[in-house]
């Protein structure tokens, strides 16, 4: 747990850019007149900033305002007129739904004549809105929202009751108020420095936005003193936090004021009335107001809408109605240790009518959870691949923990062994303020399902063919290779000086079809282009796949034609596929990786368990009965059964790691069958990519003991039962996402989808001849 949580993967915000007219490094023959970019979430266009700098990274004036119409996931920017050349988009938005902010970069490329490469670089995105101590703001906001809500919701169904059965009625009154208002001030602050913090990107002095908004301002004409959620305009995350900020404002106001009624009672010498549970009822109902808020501002209501704000909601309520009532009860157990040790039983009553509570706020924890996971999840690999995941996984540990602690005081309580069980309730209060660490950290990062998917390349891009004949040097450039309309260019310049020619009369191109076909050479005129030197057509002039010939003739003013001759291999591409977004989470610990050496797998690893399981049950069943008999129980039976439970505990996360790591790893849904022959040409071409990306890890015979591969953890598998027990499709996905939770990377982006297969083709050749 502790390892999960001191690895935290850098991630992206949660307005992430899915699209864009023009796309990140396309090449365009004619200048937009628009650029459109759309978002996973809805943005906030009056604080959307996009600027278009030029080679020079210089911003160019001109484009218009940021709009974003429909539902709000769209930005659209008008631009001016734009000569030839490459461009870089920087922009920064947030988020209209969590109030997170995007910062991104991405370049095109304006090219007439069609010949210049694309840009090369990669689109960036940065999150200066999730830094750490916008989390611990965030974090300092959520616990005492619980707190103040579970504290006030303890002394009225636990601790009141329980005094008044007893003839205690004003018990540590002004302590309980002042509480509350502390708890009430910190949920106050934690929401104003996180939102101050949160809006800090773009209130930066001297940055306009596109809706006219300076940096400097605070927000919007008119907003109401200390509205901190100002600088977000009138988006839902800005109301959804007015909401948060009211609901506990309002607690810390009617706590105050009860605080000074207490403490006026108590030096005039009055006794308080009955008034104390309307006034805690209202604390309650506002904490929970201010929940709702948050709520209404994370990740389940921006991915799945109100229904599924209302799910996150109940899961903050049961978590505070657990673990949230703790502090409550150790207030208590402080303030009657100041009496006789009579009244300390009171503890018990109030514990035994909070174990009631728990008994149903506990499960309705987990089932909340579950219910939201899928939402934020996306699919099971984002569990294992994603930094959102695996805090998922860190939060569900310590949820395990907090109920083991929490079913070994319930049977303390039942036994009133009420001294142990307080000093337990302090680890469940610090397990519980951990979970909340990990739970404010999910609420600021961008979750798993926020994350984009890959569009991964054809193995067929332009391809680009030079020459020389004599003193004429031509370049001509085929987009693309492959049957169907391709679009044709040709440069022809000096060979010595490299000057485009200007006495080119006519250009033109012979299609020479593979042999053995019945296709006749084709000879085709080009145009000439506004450009210098440059001649162009387009058609279908390779109709079928194989090794065409592709012969150019130029002709000049007063000379002899020249030419030159290419070979143009022609083949069919795949369509691009959308794959698994890059992996943003963390690998195996090492410690746990090391049990997988260890343990067997599949289904003798969980034999491991049940053996060990058996094993413990037996040993208590025999002191059962040995205690029955009035016999003494077996001396050394105590520590072997704490051995046994913690092999146990220790074999469990072994094995369960590692089916957590599988099942993560397999595909959800249709897949692609193998388009790509199994023939001698394919499993060549597989051999070669697999010396060249695979060996050094998996070894040349495959076996895992490649010269990289020593001291990995986890160690590499041996590839005969991974390729046996899988088809074709899952291990295209494997290598084209990468094994999560291992240091195998994804080849999306490294290896063409043609390249994926003919590497599948060949492993399925060397482990299944």
């Amino acid at each position: 747990m502790l390892l999960w949580l001191a690895f935290p993967a850098i991630v992206a915000a949660h307005a992430e850019l899915v699209s864009s007219t023009p796309a990140a490094n396309a090449s365009l023959t004619e200048a937009p007149n628009q650029l459109t970019m759309t978002f996973t979430e809805p943005i906030d266009p009056a604080t959307a900033s996009v600027q278009l700098l030029d080679q020079n990274q210089t911003a160019i004036s001109g484009a218009g305002q940021v709009e974003a119409p429909g539902q709000g996931t769209t930005a659209a920017v008008a631009l001016p007129k734009l000569d030839a050349g490459v461009y870089t988009v920087s922009y920064r938005v947030t988020s209209a739904t969590d109030g997170h902010v995007t910062s991104g970069i991405f370049a095109f490329l304006i090219d007439p004549t069609g010949t210049v490469p694309a840009p090369s670089g990669s689109a960036s995105s940065t999150s200066p809105s999730s830094d750490p101590l916008t989390v611990a703001a965030r974090w300092v906001a959520l616990v005492a929202a619980l707190l103040l809500f579970g504290t006030a919701l303890f002394w009225l169904a636990s601790a009141r009751p329980a005094m008044r059965a007893a003839g205690m009625t004003d018990l540590g009154r002004r302590a309980l108020w002042a509480v509350l208002a502390g708890v009430g001030a910190l949920t106050v602050g934690g929401l104003s420095i996180y939102l101050t913090l949160a809006s800090l990107p773009f209130l930066q002095p001297g940055v306009a936005t596109a809706g006219g908004h300076a940096g400097h301002e605070l927000g919007p004409a008119g907003a109401f003193p200390l509205d901190f959620a100002a600088p977000f305009g009138s988006t839902p995350f800005a109301y959804a936090m007015r909401l948060a900020l009211i609901g506990a404002g309002l607690a810390f106001l009617v706590a105050t004021g009860r605080y000074f009624f207490a403490d006026e009672a108590a030096r005039h010498g009055r006794r308080l009335d009955s008034s104390a549970m309307p006034v805690l009822l209202v604390i309650a109902l506002a904490a929970a107001a201010s929940l709702a808020g948050s709520s209404l501002a994370g990740h389940p209501s921006s991915i799945g809408g109100p229904f599924f704000a209302v799910i996150d909601w109940l899961h903050l309520l049961a978590v505070a109605a657990w673990l949230g009532t703790l502090p409550g009860l150790l207030l208590l157990a402080w303030l009657l240790g100041r009496h006789d040790a009579s009244r300390r039983e009171l503890v018990g009553a109030a514990l035994r009518r909070h174990s009631r509570i728990a008994l149903v706020a506990a499960p309705m924890v987990a089932i909340t959870g579950l219910a939201n996971s899928p939402i934020v999840l996306g699919d099971s690999r984002g569990l294992v691949a994603s930094g959102y995941g695996n805090l998922l996984i860190a939060k569900a540990l310590l949820f395990s923990v907090a109920v083991a602690i929490g079913a070994a005081n319930f049977f303390l309580v039942k036994r009133g062994s009420f001294r142990r069980t307080l000093r337990l309730v302090l680890g469940e209060v610090l397990v519980g303020a951990l979970a909340v660490v990990v739970a404010a950290t999910m609420v600021t990062i961008q979750p798993s399902a926020s994350r984009v998917p890959i569009l991964s390349t054809s193995a067929i891009g332009t391809a680009h063919l030079y020459g020389a004949a004599g003193s004429v040097s031509v370049h001509a450039a085929i987009s693309v290779p492959s049957p169907g309309e391709q679009q044709y260019q040709l440069s022809v310049a000096d060979a010595a000086s490299g000057a485009y020619l200007s006495d080119v009369q006519k250009v033109f191109l012979v299609f020479t079809p593979p042999s053995g076909g019945n296709l006749p050479p084709e000879r085709i005129e080009l145009r000439k282009e506004a450009s210098p030197g440059l001649w162009s057509t387009s058609g279908a002039y390779t109709p079928v796949v194989g090794d065409w010939t592709l012969d150019t003739i130029v002709r000049r003013e007063g000379q002899l034609d020249v030419s030159t001759s290419f070979d143009l291999p022609v083949a069919q591409p795949l369509p691009p596929q959308r794959v698994a977004p890059p992996d943003d989470g963390i690998s195996v610990p090492g410690p746990i990786a090391a049990l997988w050496l260890v343990l067997p797998d599949g289904a003798a690893g969980w034999g491991i368990l049940i053996g060990l399981l058996l094993l413990v049950a037996a040993l208590a069943v025999v002191d059962r009965q040995r205690q029955h008999a009035g016999r003494r129980r077996l001396p050394w039976s105590a520590a072997l059964r704490v051995g046994l439970v913690v092999l146990l505990l220790i074999a469990g996360l072994g094995v369960g790691s590692r089916a957590v790591v599988e099942a993560a790893n397999r595909p959800s849904g249709a897949l692609a069958a193998n388009p790509v022959t199994a023939d001698g040409d394919s499993m060549a071409r597989g051999s070669d990519l697999y010396l060249a990306n695979c060996a050094s890890c998996h070894g040349v015979d495959g076996n895992g003991s490649g010269p990289t591969s020593a001291g990995m953890l986890p160690a590499p598998r041996p590839l005969d039962r991974t390729v046996r027990t899988s088809t074709d499709s899952q291990l295209a996905y494997l290598i084209t996402s990468g094994v999560a939770g291992t240091q195998m990377p994804a080849f999306a982006t490294s290896l063409s989808e043609n390249d994926r297969w003919d590497l599948v083709n060949y492993l399925r050749s060397v482990y299944e001849p």
